[in-house]
């Protein structure tokens, strides 16, 4: 055993502060930590210590802190969340939830939801947790509206014309899909309101999936979502939770469909599934980033290759990992590479993200001016591809900044690779025909370290007008008691 670092960390029964240590053994990275009175806990965090330092190394951000603290330091991290003053990152996606409320009952749910139509906040409620947005995210702010399932409030028009009263720039709606699927007046209502995007949940494109979960036949209302998203012109990105007992064989064909459904899909969202909340009491369907990739390259062909996923717009080395593929007569031809070191930018990484969430996710013509005004003087290729507005030079005048040198996108294209019709197609189909294919490695009790969580930029926004980082948000011990959640 070769210890690597030290992390602080939490007691998977008590939720209690304790200390652990990050250690190789067998090429493989583990965190084990001890409680004084519930023993020691051992979690396998990724399967080669090479690829954990190289995205170690790959990573590199500017950050910009919250404009203000909302809460104290007293008891230390992770008890003082609002945000308290040791928290190193503004917001880049604020989650309002309006409701506790889901139709589904699925037998992975880290928010535990019911059908307890009391637990809904009112208007004034969610007002004020609008309000708390504008004060706190530095621009442009972004929400994501959840729950629940949000589409279960006959109000969520209002809801969302109220968050562009408020002055909200970017609105994206976590949804299962069904109302939209089957209420094309709702949708429409919601969509004139202002919804710019849609985070759809889509876990495989077989009814078998679907039926292990939620004992419901899905895909085709899945299909219809996008179907109608389409039409309005609202963008949509399929988030999979992957687990290995459950759907990790089908993420190869989750990509291949994203892609026939390009542009009204923009991005495929893989989460590993995490154990907080509602979840089988066994922990075997536990997967890491690594993993994933690694089923990913062997179910695309290696047409997307674990190299080719860098670390995400996220505050953090191992919280994510992201590819950009050009979608070219039903193949994908990516565009990031893990070797050509860190993508540098003068913006911070939450500023990033944002960018990235509104690019992605809606169309560079209804960009705000808010998103127009940020500097754009270092913009990387990564930055023109996710969306093409934010920047003013050609993207053959782009160069991609790593660790010791700098490239011209040229270069970073071989010209074998580029569309056969020509370099100028390659940047239209890179402006127009793109998918980008991310996961987010959400912490639980058994994989929790403090120090990512005190990097975060996605933070829940709670009813008494605090920002909760999501993971500590939706912490559980072992048998599901909340940290968070239901305590605010």
């Amino acid at each position: 055993m070769e210890p690597i670092g030290s992390i602080e960390s939490l007691c998977p029964e008590c939720l209690g502060k304790i200390d652990g240590i990050k250690y190789v053994e067998d090429g493989k990275v583990y965190i084990k930590k001890e409680c004084p009175e519930h023993g020691s806990f051992t979690t396998l965090i990724c399967e080669d210590v090479d690829h954990y330092r190289q995205m170690e190394e790959c990573f590199d951000v500017n950050r910009s802190r919250a404009r203000a603290s909302l809460t104290d330091i007293q008891k230390g991290c992770p008890f003082d969340c609002g945000l308290c003053p040791s928290h190193k990152q503004d917001t880049c996606l604020a989650v309002v939830e309006v409701t506790d409320r889901c139709d589904m009952g699925c037998s992975y749910c880290f928010a535990s939801s019911s059908m307890d139509k009391s637990l809904d906040p009112d208007m004034d409620t969610i007002r004020f947790m609008f309000e708390t947005v504008k004060k706190c995210q530095n621009k442009p702010t972004c929400i994501q509206i959840s729950g629940g399932e949000p589409t279960l409030r006959d109000d969520l028009e209002e809801i969302i014309r109220m968050g562009k009263e408020v002055g909200i720039d970017h609105i994206e709606l976590n949804t299962n899909g069904r109302r939209i699927a089957s209420d094309q007046d709702y949708f429409d209502r919601i969509a004139s309101a202002g919804l710019d995007a849609i985070y759809l949940g889509f876990d495989g494109v077989s009814d078998d999936i679907y039926m292990q979960r939620t004992g419901k036949k899905l895909f085709d209302i899945k299909a219809e979502v996008i179907n109608r998203c389409e039409k309005a012109g609202i963008g949509v990105v399929l988030v999979p939770l992957v687990a290995k007992n459950y759907n990790l064989h089908e993420v190869g064909k989750i990509i291949e469909f994203a892609g026939s459904r390009v542009p009204a899909v923009r991005g495929v969202h893989f989460q590993p599934v995490f154990y907080s909340g509602r979840a089988p009491s066994v922990r075997e369907g536990r997967i890491t980033i690594l993993e994933l990739l690694r089923e990913i390259e062997n179910q695309t062909g290696g047409q997307l290759k674990v190299e080719n996923f860098t670390p995400s717009l996220m505050p953090h080395a191992h919280c994510g990992a992201t590819c950009l593929a050009v979608i070219d007569n039903g193949g994908f031809l990516p565009l990031t590479n893990i070797s050509l070191g860190a993508i540098r930018s003068a913006s911070d990484v939450a500023n990033k993200t944002k960018k990235s969430i509104m690019g992605r996710w809606k169309g560079s013509e209804k960009d705000t001016p808010a998103v127009q005004k940020e500097d754009t003087n270092k913009a990387s290729c990564a930055d023109l591809i996710v969306k093409g507005s934010c920047c003013e030079k050609p993207l053959t005048q782009l160069t991609v900044k790593g660790s010791c040198c700098e490239k011209p996108i040229e270069d970073v294209i071989p010209k074998k690779n580029r569309l056969e019709s020509g370099w100028a197609d390659f940047i239209e189909k890179s402006m127009n025909s793109y998918l980008t294919i991310s996961t987010m490695a959400f912490q639980d009790v058994w994989s929790y370290e403090r120090d990512r969580v005190e990097n975060c930029c996605i933070h829940v926004v709670t009813r008494d007008g605090r920002f909760v980082p999501f993971c500590n948000y939706n912490m559980t011990d072992c048998d599901g008691r909340f940290l968070y959640r239901n305590a605010v």
